[in-house]
């Protein structure tokens, strides 16, 4: 039996609510003149809060229910799946997509043609884990409120971080604001229609794909965020990241 249509916009809403993070940091990013250390500030929280997302509620559910050897295999084909793709935008581009632009340019159109397209396809692609953990996590009893706020939140510095470095790059207010938006709505439709089809699978292939899908938010944390967060980064940027992943472990540890 299919999920019920109030079902249905349930998962739509809160793919919303995970998605946010992307237009109110992609208008801060243009309307805002942070500097590179601001940002990273809000980066380290945002890539502890990932981080601890993966370890504490995706990798350690995908080992419990999968096994260790199924969800490890799953977790390294996630991670080098997204790794091989990103390896290969980057020689168009997209390397340099979620910097600011102060320490580390991005690509402009000028200097490398094409690297618009190389950057919305990246961008696209950094929501794909996403997409799949959250469609996945929806379909548990109990409510994955501590992945919803990693997401929601640490969506937020990467938009603003991309944003700043785009627009650094010469890139219009149009083509940065269409890219947002349609990652934003299509990662809310997809996180939706994930969590319609993820019914219909076996017992054994949820927790696989949730362990693929962490590997890929891992690898995807270790290549776009952590760089803005730690290059010529502030004082005490571990020490941020670590506030993030200890506002996860509190989450975790209060929701039943």
């Amino acid at each position: 039996m299919g999920p019920s249509l109030n079902e249905i916009w349930a998962a739509l809403a809160w793919g919303a609510v995970s998605s946010v993070g992307l237009l109110v940091g992609a208008i801060a990013g243009w309307f805002s003149r942070l500097s590179h250390h601001a940002i990273a500030m809000g980066m380290s929280v945002g890539a502890g809060m990932l981080l601890a997302t993966v370890s504490v509620k995706l990798a350690a559910d995908a080992i419990r229910i999968a096994g260790p050897v199924p969800a490890v295999v799953s977790l390294l084909l996630g991670a080098g799946v997204f790794s091989a793709v990103n390896a290969f935008l980057a020689r168009f581009g997209a390397a340099h997509r979620k910097r600011c632009g102060e320490c580390t340019q991005q690509a402009s159109e000028l200097v490398q043609p094409g690297s618009g397209v190389a950057i919305a396809l990246g961008t696209g692609l950094d929501a794909v884990p996403d997409v799949l953990v959250l469609g996945l996590a929806l379909r548990d009893k109990a409510f994955p409120v501590e992945l919803v706020i990693a997401l929601s939140v640490s969506n937020l510095p990467e938009a603003l971080s991309g944003t700043a470095g785009m627009r650094t790059a010469g890139r219009s207010y149009r083509y940065i604001f269409l890219l947002w938006s349609a990652v934003a709505i299509g990662a809310t439709l997809a996180i939706a229609a994930g969590y319609s089809v993820f019914g219909s699978l076996g017992q054994s292939w949820p927790p696989r794909l949730q362990a693929f899908g962490a590997g890929a938010l891992l690898a995807t944390t270790a290549e776009t965020m952590i760089p803005e967060a730690f290059h010529n980064s502030p004082l005490f940027s571990g020490f941020l990241s670590a506030i993030g992943f200890c506002v996860v472990l509190l989450v975790d540890a209060v929701t039943p």
